[in-house]
């Protein structure tokens, strides 16, 4: 009896070491582990409204959007449906739509595909919406930019051409290269 109790001790000591062996194996086993390329979503946002303010309690921009997905290995934001508002350096509001926005790291919020950017005063004479594609938004140093084709259309007329950069503050804009201008005569 005492030889059978130490062959069941030592076949169950055999036993404990293949699956602690088998256990460990199967955990670090590569294929159920996400890697650093992998995305891992961190948070996720449904029908969203963002206020983001400087310091002093003044509006950088406000965003509101269909969805955000946010990736913690990325730190990258992605946005559906964006519209996102920026105040310009007169006091009215800058109005950007597109159907996808990325944003990495708290810094510049590309807008990708089709964008329109509209401005609207109190006079109906004082508005313009220019569209191009793929555009760079960067809220800290309030600039706008795009290597796309662009056009602008105001009541004085149109103007078009390929990239151009804006700087807020300043209410200018640089059209980059093959600039076309068309001006309606006033009625």
């Amino acid at each position: 009896m005492n030889r059978d109790g130490l062959f069941l001790l030592l076949v169950s000591i055999a036993i404990l070491i293949i699956v602690t062996w088998l256990n460990s194996t199967w955990l670090s086993y590569s294929g159920f582990q996400l890697t650093q390329k992998d995305k891992k979503i961190d948070y996720y946002l449904s029908d969203f409204t963002l206020l983001n303010t400087q310091a002093n309690g003044e509006m950088r921009y406000f965003i509101t959007a269909k969805n955000l997905i946010h990736q913690q290995s990325t730190a990258s934001s992605e946005i559906y449906q964006p519209l996102l508002q920026a105040r310009d350096s007169d006091g009215t509001f800058l109005t950007l739509k597109s159907n996808k926005a990325e944003q990495i790291d708290g810094g510049d919020i590309r807008l990708l595909g089709e964008v329109s950017i509209i401005k609207k005063t109190t006079s109906e004479n004082e508005f313009f919406e220019l569209t191009t594609r793929d555009l760079v938004y960067n809220p800290m140093e309030k600039t706008l930019s795009s290597k796309a084709e662009v056009q602008l259309k105001t009541p004085q007329g149109k103007l078009k051409g390929i990239g151009f950069s804006s700087k807020l503050d300043e209410q200018e804009l640089r059209i980059h290269s093959n600039v076309q201008i068309q001006f309606d005569p006033p009625k």
